[in-house]
């Protein structure tokens, strides 16, 4: 279950979160009839969260129907829960909370209004390219409004913004710029992923050949070096940025696919890969469940 992420400092309590990623799992068939899910403690301590938080998301997703546990076979996947099954959920979720059915009503009512009404988001990255690349990825995927935004920019590209996305890496940044500044805009993190195709292509490479990374930002090439020395038994090199002509040893050289003019300084002979960087899916469901929220408390 690597696809499971949580964010614990998210306003949507961990065990919903765990239940919402296993749903859209199932419903997009990214996990099948019959799939085992890890006991409560190996997740729990996967996930760095409380065994009992665990404990209540799987118990919840067998109300739903969506797991069983059969004796040695463990708990494994029932099959997707119909429609009509998750809206009685929904209901009798908020009749247990202490709402009455004319609030339940008017509740449903207005959120099913609000369903792609804009909620105004930023994605904040030190790259510009790379803002721009994944605020588009993410406003497609959700159907929402994600601008992007340069970190040092924060405090003209948040004047009505509701919601601030960037990575894991920045996430620290963004919110001392919050604190900073005064302001209660709430801050998610997501995961960049390295593309599978580009890993592949390294782990291919035999030990004596020797592969360059160039980006224009210094934390970004010092990850990518990281994510293709864990790949193959190449070796892999920062190229600074600065570097005007590389060796011709270089047997390849690998550049972001948003700024393809890196690669100009590439030897004859040397490979040019351009390498891109792809969203965590469990990221994405993630913003995507915060944004419901944003739109519930709008409704």
């Amino acid at each position: 279950m690597s696809e499971l992420t949580v964010d614990t400092a998210s306003a949507t309590p961990v065990y919903r979160q765990i239940v919402e990623q296993v749903r859209y799992l199932v419903d997009g068939g990214g996990l099948r009839r019959g799939d085992r899910l890890p006991p409560v403690r190996q997740l729990a301590d996967n996930l760095g969260v409380n065994r009992n938080t665990v404990a209540k998301a799987y118990a919840m997703l067998r109300e739903l129907g969506l797991i069983e546990t059969k004796g040695a076979s463990g708990t494994t996947i029932a099959g997707p829960a119909p429609r009509k099954d998750r809206l009685r959920e929904a209901v009798l979720e908020a009749v247990r909370g202490g709402m009455s059915p004319e609030e339940v009503r008017d509740t449903a009512y207005a959120l099913a209004q609000s369903v792609g009404s804009d909620v105004r988001a930023v994605f904040a990255e030190c790259n510009e390219e790379r803002a721009v690349a994944f605020a588009k990825e993410l406003s497609e995927r959700l159907h929402a409004d994600v601008r992007p935004s340069l970190l040092t920019e924060l405090g003209t590209s948040t004047v009505d913004a509701e919601l601030v996305v960037t990575t894991f890496f920045h996430l620290a940044e963004v919110r001392r710029w919050a604190r900073a500044a005064g302001r209660a805009v709430e801050t998610v993190a997501i995961v960049v992923a390295p593309h599978i195709r580009t890993l592949m292509k390294v782990a291919e490479l035999p030990a004596n050949a020797r592969v360059g990374v160039r980006y224009s930002t210094p934390h970004q090439a010092e990850q990518v070096r990281d994510w293709l020395a864990a790949a193959g038994p190449a070796t892999v090199e920062i190229i600074g940025y600065e570097t005007t002509a590389l060796n011709p040893g270089l047997t390849m050289l690998v550049v972001p696919s948003e700024e393809p003019a890196l690669a100009a300084v590439a030897a004859p002979g040397t490979e040019v890969v351009e390498f891109g960087n792809v969203l965590d899916e469990g990221s994405i469901r993630m913003v995507g469940t915060v944004l419901d929220e944003l739109r519930t408390r709008s409704a």
